[in-house]
């Protein structure tokens, strides 16, 4: 049997440490680490999402309902990119991996969120 492990584009509901007093905990989050990284990790890098959108800022991507399984339109915020140990994961995936476009987007928006400014 395969031992089973988040993929990138898929989407889990995690547990946010630096976030005890969030209502919201869990959350969705994306994952945005490459597999071959993810098959032998301890932890995942993921980019977690929020239901209040935003628009106009250059790291968060909005997010359609039903996409990676998400519940709820979503916005992405590629700015709070982070590292989770997988005890933090409580389920999922909640559906098929988000688009390859969409995964495209994010990628982006994490790298604007680092600083570079040559970014599509």
């Amino acid at each position: 049997m395969t031992a089973q492990f988040p993929r990138k584009g898929e989407v889990w509901w995690v547990k946010l440490p630096n976030q005890p007093n969030d209502p919201h905990q869990p959350r969705t989050a994306i994952i945005v680490s490459r597999d071959s990284r993810n098959a032998h990790a301890e932890d995942y890098m993921v980019v977690p999402t929020f239901s209040t959108l935003t628009a106009g800022i250059n790291t968060h991507v909005i997010i359609s309902k039903g996409q990676g399984g998400l519940p709820h339109d979503s916005v992405a915020k590629c700015d709070l990119i982070t590292t989770l140990h997988k005890s933090l994961f409580t389920k999922g995936p909640l559906g098929s991996p988000i688009n390859e476009a969409l995964m495209w987007r994010i990628h982006y928006a994490v790298r604007r969120a680092l600083g570079e400014t040559q970014v599509p």
